[in-house]
């Protein structure tokens, strides 16, 4: 007596050709739910059920059945409509003309991605073709299956799980219990050497006594931690073959102070000159212009001397010349 079995529609729509906008349509997927093997057990029908509501699945091609590993079991079948004609002729033409395997599937069929990526977690399906005898006239039912990882071959290279030795067991002694009950045992006598190393390890001051700066004794051993040494706040000053690095700056910082006092007077100078002979041409401090005029001829008549204006004094001669020569530049007539 065969088991009760009850079928279940699984997805109802088409197929896309990929790089085209032709569909193979009219196709229903369904499956043969036995009473041992319900549909949480069936992981190819929950996969096609989840994509109810697609209009379409994605044909990624054909594929030889000899190149990829199968799992049958989910007893999963496909129908096309009698109106489907391209998809009729499409499927016709892959398995009828395909050839048989021993089992009597055929040898190539449709591989379809459920879903739009092609990442390791996408469910991907193969569509073949199945030979059934019968006394008139043979038929191919359209069969369904998950397509799974292929399995490696063992290496040479790969582990061997190996079994405790059976002497090592009692009846009522686990493996972990054995592991943990294991001492490791020295055999014969121990050095004098070994001794004293084992009594010093045993005796050494934990990390309380050591930050203290106390004695700590364990037995009849004393640990003493030795106090740091005072740290030397005051350094003498090296002696320098070129003299007290002190003197040095100082005299360093007259000779640059003697040059600034000397430029800074000479701009001074510049200063009241400009002032003065723009007052004389009427452009007082209240003048709107003044500024302007007293920067453009202040620094021109700077860089002119730029040359002297550091080293000595300037001429009130040549000053004269040059704060009237850019006024003249600058005011043609008095204001």
């Amino acid at each position: 007596m065969s088991e009760a079995s009850s079928s279940r529609l699984l997805y109802r729509g088409s197929l896309s050709l990929p790089d085209s906008y032709i569909l193979l349509d009219g196709l229903t997927f369904s499956a043969n739910l036995l009473a041992n093997k319900d549909l949480l057990h069936n992981p190819l029908a929950l996969a096609l059920e989840s994509m109810r509501g697609r209009p379409s699945l994605r044909l990624k091609g054909t594929e030889s059945l000899k190149n990829i590993c199968i799992d049958p079991s989910d007893d999963v079948c496909m129908d096309i409509h009698p109106s489907a004609t391209l998809s009729r002729v499409y499927f016709e033409n892959m398995l009828c003309l395909s050839h048989l395997s021993p089992d009597g599937r055929t040898e190539m069929g449709a591989r379809v991605a459920l879903g739009d990526t092609d990442g390791p977690a996408t469910t991907e399906i193969l569509i073949f073709g199945k030979a059934h005898s019968s006394p008139t006239t043979p038929s191919i039912t359209i069969r369904v299956a998950r397509i799974t990882p292929a399995t490696r071959a063992p290496r040479p290279d790969d582990p061997t799980p190996r079994k405790p030795p059976q002497h090592l067991l009692t009846r009522t002694q686990s493996i972990g219990e054995l592991a943990a009950n294991t001492r490791i045992k020295v055999k014969g006598d121990e050095s004098e050497v070994v001794r004293r190393a084992r009594e010093v390890m045993l005796h050494l001051p934990n990390s309380k006594s050591r930050g203290r700066g106390k004695d700590k004794e364990r037995g009849s051993a004393v640990f003493k931690v030795p106090t740091l040494p005072a740290k030397k706040t005051n350094h003498a000053r090296e002696a320098d073959v070129f003299g007290p690095l002190s003197d040095a700056k100082g005299k360093a910082g007259a000779v640059d102070d003697g040059v600034g006092d000397i430029e800074q007077e000479n701009k001074s100078i510049i200063k009241k000159f400009t002032v003065r002979h723009l007052d004389a041409v009427g452009v007082s401090k209240a003048h709107p212009e003044f500024k302007e005029l007293f920067g453009f001829v202040y620094r021109g008549t700077t860089f002119a001397l730029r040359a002297t204006i550091k080293k000595s004094s300037v001429s009130a001669l040549a000053l004269e010349t040059l704060v009237e020569a850019h006024i003249k530049l600058y005011v043609t007539s008095p204001i």
